[in-house]
This record gives C-alpha cells, structure tokens and sequence, in this order.
C-alpha cells in the first residue's frame, strides 16, 4: 500500500474534513494576518498552526518554570501535590477529551490550555493577589498610582507576546489570535470587586474584548475544564494534606460530591479511597458539562454574529451542576485557602514579592538586564520605529526616576516577579534582603 504523507494546506484541509461545521478550521489560520507578525512560509510544512502554537509554548522556558509554581500546597510540603505545570498538563488532556467528543479543534484546544496558566505568579493565588494589590494602587507605600490592577491571564498575553522570544526579528511567540484569545479568556477579566483589570501594554485587537466570552467553542472548552480541574484536584490535595476530609460535612451536602462519594465508599477500600474519589467526582463533572454543551449546540446560530463569533456561553453545566460546582468552590475557600497552614505560607509568599517588587522600584539597576531588554521591545513595539533611548545597565541609575512613574516599566516589574518560580524568588528575596556571613 502506498504511503501518503500530507503536508502544508493539503494537511490542514484534510484535518478540517473531520471538524465539525462549528469548529475553528485548520485552513483559516494559515492566512498571515491571524498573527501579530508575519513569518515566512515553512516548505511542505508537517504541522498545523496550531501544532506550532501549541509546540511554541511547549518549548517555551515560561513553560518549563511552571513546574515551580505552587498551585495550593507549597512542592517542599511532598512529592505528590500539584504545581502549576501538572494543573496545566491535566487541563490540557481533559480539554482535549472534551473537544474530540464535539469533533472540534484538538490542537487549538490544547494549546490555549497549555498556556492559559503561563502568567500566573509565584506562591499561588496569593502571588496573583499581591500584584494586584500593587499595580491598582493600594500600597501606596510603594506605589501610588492605579495601573489598572493585575491578573495572571492578562499576563499571560504579556509572556507570550513579549516575555518569550521565539524569532530573531521581533518579540513574543507570535501565536494566532485564537489561542491569544483563548488564554486572555481563560477566566474573567475583572478582579473581584476593583472590577475589569486592564493592561496597557496588550495589543487587544482582533481578540474580541468587547466580552470576556471566548468566542469560539474550543476556548470556553478551556476555560470550563480549567474550573473543573481546580476544584476536584485541589480538593484531592487538600485531602492529601489532612487540611479537609473527605468525610467533610459541607462537601457531603453537595449532591455530585455525595453521589462520588456514595458510589466509591461502598466500592473500594481506604487505599483507593481518596483516588477514586476525585476521578468519580471528574467524571461526573465532565459527563455533565457534555451533556449541557449538546443542549446549547442548537441555539449556535442564533448566538453568533455574522462572522460565526459566540457572544454566549454555549460550554456549560446543567443548571443545578454549576452551582454545584460555586458551592465546591466556596468550600475550598473557606476551609482550605483560608486555612492554618495555607494562609501562614501565603503570608510568607506575600511578603516576598512586595520587597521584591518594591527594591526593583526604588533602584531599577537591581534588575537583570534581560527586564531592559524587554522593556526596550515593548516601547519599540508602543512607539514604532522612533528615536526612543534604550534602556540598559549603563544608564539605568540615572533615569530612576524617570522609571518610577512609567507605566510600562512598573508593569513589566510585576511581570518579571510573576515569571519567578517560588524558589527563584526566595532565593532573589535572600540576596537582596538577607546578609551574608
């Protein structure tokens, strides 16, 4: 039998035949114009463009870091609990899952998913918090002046447009406007009561930011699959800790949960437990997301607008199962991220990068000169091609005030901390603060 080896559009057509109608296509995105910066053909190309979104990502070093970025429990508390990047890897192929049974864009979803969580700071949700607390002026202490705040899927965008540096000619990884979407997207844009949170360093253009829905299915495949992740895993986490039981009250009142529960206890013995447990638990949120999804596939053409784009949630739980998840999510923050044993490491994380941030602040010439570089490309990319003065290390002191009070210099501050894993940022703490003998 003869071999057939697809390659270029002929690969990308084929791959569309199995989409469905509602699918983003493989075709559509090898026009130039999906990608901020133009590229060079690739000759007989083997890859999709989503493949090489999702493979730029996979080689990015953002991604690698995520490996030491807590998730709920610190990786010095075992062996066993999650970081970033497991959270990531396991949003990923339920993502993927979840997609293929809707005959929608594999390789698109898993790229948003592989990246969705690129941004996020060092110490967990507390990270996240304190940033926001700097950038929206409320250490004044430090910073007076409202940046418009800080959330990690924001700066996700931020890593992947100009943090990472995959060509020569220009900075970011250059990936389509579906997966910058997609991970912009992955969760809201606001920021609990401060409201919608805002960078002025992100080209938004052709991301659709009138709503914070992603407009396509694959990407709200993302965002939904990242809440159900969360909740299970850091659940099974925070049994693993002995910071709740599984024998929880509150969690038993929960009916999905009692119905994982009940089916398990009376199947498996105390080893098993905990393991089947979580997996019932994720198999029942996903079955029913599925079955909520294909109720809403009917209502596709009224929801979207001339250019097929969703301005709905069509991804969704059944009703009674998505408040079940809010009540599972309400539970994990009042017994476990406000627990004893979380909140001191919090804490300690907290504190970390406020000093941090502020040394940078009060003498830029403490940071690495990679942090010039990027500020030099994004001011380059602000401003065109003008005659802007560049930013290195010989002329970092005197322009400290002039740095103080540029917005996209402190943004990029923040940024870099994020990019920190959490002992990479004890350590910088150390250096800075701690005396040596």
């Amino acid at each position: 039998m003869m071999r057939v080896v697809l390659r270029g559009e002929e690969l990308a057509r084929k791959l569309d035949e199995r989409l469905a109608e509602y699918a983003v296509k493989n075709t559509c995105a090898l026009d130039p114009a999906v990608r901020r910066y133009g590229e060079d053909p690739i000759p007989n190309d083997t890859r999709t463009p989503f493949q090489h979104d999702r493979d730029r990502i996979i080689h990015s070093r953002a991604f690698r870091r995520l490996r030491g970025k807590t998730q709920v429990f610190t990786a010095t508390r075992g062996d066993h609990f999650r970081t970033r990047l497991s959270h990531t890897l396991e949003v990923a192929q339920m993502a993927r899952s979840v997609a293929r049974v809707f005959a929608l864009n594999e390789d698109l979803t898993e790229a948003i998913a592989l990246g969705h969580d690129l941004g996020h700071a060092p110490f967990g949700h507390s990270g996240e918090r304190v940033l926001h607390l700097l950038l929206s002026g409320q250490r004044r202490h430090i910073l007076r002046f409202d940046l418009g705040g800080f959330k990690h899927n924001l700066n996700s965008l931020n890593v992947v447009d100009f943090f990472e540096r995959y060509f020569p000619r220009f900075p970011g990884l250059n990936l389509t406007r579906w997966t910058r979407e997609g991970i912009l997207k992955h969760t809201d844009l606001t920021y609990g009561d401060y409201g919608r949170v805002t960078d002025e360093v992100l080209d938004l253009s052709n991301l659709n930011i009138e709503t914070d829905v992603p407009s396509f299915l694959e990407g709200q495949i993302v965002a939904l699959c990242d809440e159900i992740a969360q909740v299970t895993h850091d659940l099974e986490d925070a049994f693993r800790a002995k910071v709740l039981s599984p024998d929880n009250d509150a969690l038993r009142e929960v009916p999905v949960y009692e119905e994982a529960y009940g089916m398990v206890k009376e199947s498996f013995d105390q080893d098993n437990f905990r393991n089947r447990l979580i997996r019932n638990l994720i198999n029942r949120l996903v079955s029913d997301l599925i079955d909520g999804t294909e109720g809403q596939l009917a209502s596709l053409p009224s929801v979207a607008d001339q250019y097929g784009r969703i301005r709905t949630w069509i991804v969704r739980f059944s009703k009674d199962t998505g408040s079940q998840v809010n009540r599972l999510k309400d539970i994990l923050r009042e017994a476990v991220y406000a627990s004893y044993e979380v909140s001191r490491t919090d804490i300690k994380g907290e504190m970390v990068i406020e000093k941090i941030f502020e040394a940078y602040i009060e003498k830029p010439e403490r940071l690495t000169e990679y942090v010039f570089r990027k500020y030099n490309d994004v001011k380059a990319t602000l401003a065109g091609d003008g005659g802007l003065q560049e930013l290195n290390r010989s002329n970092v002191a005197k322009r400290r005030t002039e740095l103080r009070n540029d917005r996209v210099f402190i943004r990029l501050v923040a940024a870099h901390i994020a990019g920190m894993t959490d002992t990479f940022a004890v350590q910088e703490y150390n250096d800075l603060f701690v005396p040596r003998s």
